[in-house]
């Protein structure tokens, strides 16, 4: 099955998110170690803009990452469940949005 870009969007969003929050990077810090922009960073972790090539490699470089980290639901197996459900989340207002990353984040950290 293809990946359209607004599924890779919302992979990128969540993922690069979630592995600055990991390391306790500010937009700005991972902005400025990408030499990115922070509003194209903002972007980027809204799901609201994909990110080039280079900008990804640059993003993984900084976070201390790869991009197969970064795109791994992409190669998954349970690319549809997750696909279906980037699907539903983008129904959410950004307060649910936000309610649900941080309850995913603290089971990660917690883990």
């Amino acid at each position: 099955m293809l990946i359209d870009e607004e599924i890779l969007k919302q992979v990128l969003s969540v993922n690069i998110k979630s592995a600055r929050l990991k390391l306790n990077l500010t937009q700005d810090e991972l902005a400025e170690r990408s030499n990115i922009s922070n509003a194209f960073l903002k972007d980027i972790e809204s799901g609201r803009s994909g990110a080039s090539l280079v900008t990804l490699i640059n993003l993984c470089k900084a976070l201390g990452t790869t991009p197969n980290d970064i795109l791994r639901e992409c190669f998954s197996d349970d690319h549809l469940n997750y696909t279906n459900l980037l699907q539903q989340i983008t129904f959410l207002d950004d307060y649910e949005k936000n309610a649900l990353f941080k309850k995913f984040y603290s089971k990660i950290v917690t883990s």
